[in-house]
């Protein structure tokens, strides 16, 4: 492969990663979607932004296999090509039902895919190269999310369907990908290594709760504020795709932070994580004002960043090669993902919780909590040490 191959082939992987990120680009559509279908129920609106999660995950669970029967090159293609279809065709489409299984098949589309980029970048590539080319594919990953929410965003002022243009992103992504990657002979994808065993870490349920309560309120966040701020008279559907947009941003520092923050405060980065969702769920619950609501966005995805890498290390800790370990954790992360919705509506209900706001205020209670548990885990930790 020649040097202006190795260029055009890493292009293109890296434009494929752009996709990854886009699912949640048009939550800020909630407010003129729950508009454009007023006998919808919120809830089922709230479903279209999370839905691609849970069919991402049963994705997932199937890419391997698929590529085995007909190589990585084709399993990528077959699921860049569902998302064209599935992110373009809400632009015409105006039954629900079919607006709801064009949301799930993108989220099945972009699961074909997302977990075998990191054995293609490795096939092509080796050494300092591979690693830098797997930071580069985080951070296309980060910018995708960033520019399709931005877009979004934008077109949305127009109207719901517009929105959706902003997946014409999917188009040279496929095309690129099509004519630029190299097809790689039929094999085992992810061999299994003798690192990479059945065994669980002790403390694995554990880690799957807590996954699962940080995740629900880290995504009732992001389905609620659109409508927070349209109903409270502050923002619109334009300037609530703003506050998505700095939550990407602040997941994008709050991955860059993370290596070098864990080094300095292993675990108690927890600590850090859970009082930057806090503060950020006071700013969003007293706002009313666009900029409040937008830092609330950004401390959210830099408190969520910190979390989640936290988890996956922690899983990776224990025991010894922890795939399934690591699979679990991401069911529950989707899960929660896709669950939030009806999590946030049977919150509401069972606690007679009218208010959006007052639906924020619980989420600072919920970090409060957890942010004061892991302090004094922590500080008994070091008690322990000191004797």
């Amino acid at each position: 492969m020649t040097k202006q191959q190795q260029v055009l082939t890493k292009l293109s992987i890296l434009l494929v990663s752009v996709i990854t990120a886009s699912a949640p680009a048009i939550n800020a559509n909630i407010p003129v979607l729950a508009k454009a279908f007023p006998s919808v129920p919120l809830a089922q609106i709230e479903l279209l932004t999370t839905i691609p999660s849970l069919f991402l995950l049963i994705a997932i669970l199937l890419s391997n296999w698929v590529a085995r029967k007909i190589g990585l090159k084709q399993t990528v293609l077959v699921g860049v090509a569902i998302t064209v279809i599935a992110g373009l065709a809400p632009i015409m489409i105006t039954s629900f039902p079919l607006l709801m299984l064009s949301r799930a098949a993108f989220g099945f589309g972009v699961g074909l895919f997302n977990s075998l980029l990191v054995s293609i970048i490795s096939y092509f590539f080796q050494g300092s190269e591979r690693s830098q080319t797997l930071g580069f594919q985080s951070t296309f990953e980060g910018l995708g999310g960033v520019l399709v929410t931005f877009i979004a965003g934008q077109l949305v002022r127009f109207n719901w369907h517009m929105s959706f243009w902003a997946y014409v992103i999917t188009v040279p992504a496929f095309v690129m990908f099509a004519l630029f990657v190299p097809r790689i002979p039929k094999a085992q994808p992810q061999q299994k290594t003798a690192q990479q065993s059945s065994h669980l870490p002790k403390a694995i349920f554990g880690y799957l709760i807590l996954t699962f309560v940080v995740i629900t309120f880290y995504m009732i966040m992001g389905i609620k504020v659109p409508t927070l701020m349209v109903s409270a008279g502050y923002g619109t559907a334009t300037s609530a795709s703003y506050v998505i947009l700095a939550l990407s941003l602040g997941a994008m520092l709050g991955g860059l932070l993370f290596g070098r923050l864990f080094t300095c405060l292993k675990d108690r980065i927890l600590i850090v994580a859970f009082t930057a969702l806090t503060l950020a769920m006071v700013a969003i619950a007293v706002s009313n004002a666009t900029w409040l609501t937008v830092i609330g966005g950004f401390l959210t995805g830099i408190g969520a960043r910190l979390f989640f890498p936290w988890v996956l290390n922690a899983v990776n800790l224990e025991g010894s090669g922890n795939t399934l370990a690591t699979s679990l954790i991401l069911i529950a992360y989707n899960l929660a993902g896709s669950l939030s919705p009806y999590t946030a509506l049977l919150l509401q209900n069972s606690l007679h919780i009218a208010s959006i706001r007052n639906l924020f205020w619980l989420n600072t209670l919920v970090f409060v909590i957890l942010a004061v548990v892991f302090a004094f885990i922590s500080w008994r930790r070091s008690a322990n040490v000191a004797k």
